[in-house]
């Protein structure tokens, strides 16, 4: 998941800092009941590659509306932009390109080899930047979790870029609101990071994560309530058990920087964050802008988002806060919200008003651009 995976690892520094890499290891096998990974993550809706960048891959989505498009920032975490489409009344693509928008640009983040450790913060912001241009600058940007973390950093480093930003279930100012994600930073060892990246070769290993972090599909109503069903049927449990085993690694820089510069300092609200030679701040940001923060997030203290609105230099008659019913995947995942509050997010990203709900028809082949690749 994308914030409880920060929770492992901080966690898992604090066990680096008083074992070694092969005694930690050795608590891995046989934690976790979870499925083997699949060859590959079968996406839900049809969709075709249309950039390979050093970090992620540029996935388009195409709707038949014939609307505007956007960019979808997707998390970088333990599950990468798989969370995005899960499965019928369980995506946010879907939930987008129904209600209008033309085109979704994804940003599929690659998970990281030995090779790619030292990449940074940076290296995402050059890759986005390229996306942005190649799809058409301004554009209309949403960002889901850490990844709307990095949609802030882009509109702030790049702010006549951004047409309109929607951040969703975004951790932004870290100081506004207490929760367990800062208790353990605050009790975290910045040398404890280090040393767990030295023994992990420079990268931060997401097979390991996943077994020191407990599974939502573990318990029945833990499961329930993040998807908003009174009941999870068979074959929506073995879909989120196939995204739960679809795993990346991370670039200890990127992992480093996060934790540092957003997490521990703070930067982004100081006006002192790193981004591509300059340094920059919320004060920055003048779009229109919409966020979204769930009411009972576990993860994401809804201050932590929700404050940014006094923070930023978009007009006040420019800014829209909704404070949703559910937990922190249910932003992503939950039917409720998916089918209530994504379509405003649309309307918002196209300047159009919300659509009214439409009587149930037979569902129908759609057409693409491209061709599939699933």
């Amino acid at each position: 998941m994308p914030l409880p995976f920060w929770f492992a690892l901080f966690d898992a520094s604090l066990a680096a800092a008083h074992r070694t890499f092969d005694s930690m290891a050795s608590l891995t096998p046989g934690l976790g009941e979870r499925p083997k990974p699949p060859a590959s993550w079968r996406w839900s809706t049809t969709s075709s590659i249309v950039r390979e960048l050093p970090t992620m891959r540029l996935r388009e989505f195409a709707g038949t509306a014939g609307g505007p498009g956007m960019i979808l920032v997707a998390p970088y975490a333990l599950h990468g932009a798989t969370i995005t489409d899960l499965a019928p009344g369980h995506s946010v693509i879907k939930a987008l390109l129904a209600a209008g928008i033309g085109q979704v640009w994804l940003t599929e983040w690659r998970s990281a080899d030995e090779a790619h450790r030292h990449q940074s913060i940076d290296a995402q912001l050059a890759d986005l930047n390229v996306a942005v241009d190649d799809c058409g600058a301004p554009v209309a940007m949403a960002g889901l979790c850490q990844g709307g973390t990095l949609a802030a950093i882009y509109a702030a480093r790049f702010p006549a870029k951004i047409l309109r930003l929607v951040l969703v279930g975004a951790p932004i100012d870290m100081a506004a609101a207490p929760s367990v994600l800062t208790d353990m930073v605050e009790r975290t060892p910045a040398a404890a990071v280090d040393l767990m990246l030295d023994q992990w070769g420079g990268l931060v290993r997401g097979r390991i994560m996943q077994d020191l972090w407990p599974s939502a599909m573990t318990n029945d109503g833990l499961l329930a309530a993040v998807l908003q069903r009174r009941r999870v049927p068979a074959w929506l449990r073995s879909r989120f058990q196939e995204w739960d085993a679809e795993i990346v690694d991370l670039p200890g820089a990127f992992y480093r920087d996060t934790v540092n510069w957003i997490f521990r300092q703070n930067r982004l609200v100081s006006g002192t964050f790193p981004a591509l030679g300059r340094e920059i701040g919320l004060g920055a940001i003048a779009c229109p802008l919409l966020l979204v923060a769930a009411r009972d997030d576990e993860i994401v203290s809804p201050p932590q988002l929700l404050d940014m609105a006094s923070q930023v230099a978009s007009p006040p008659d420019r800014i829209a806060v909704r404070l949703v019913a559910g937990r922190h995947l249910s932003l992503f995942m939950g039917k409720d919200v998916l089918a209530r509050t994504w379509p405003e997010i649309a309307a918002f990203l196209t300047e159009r008003p919300a659509a009214q709900p439409k009587p149930k028809a037979r569902a129908g082949r759609m057409t693409r651009r491209r061709a599939s690749e699933r």
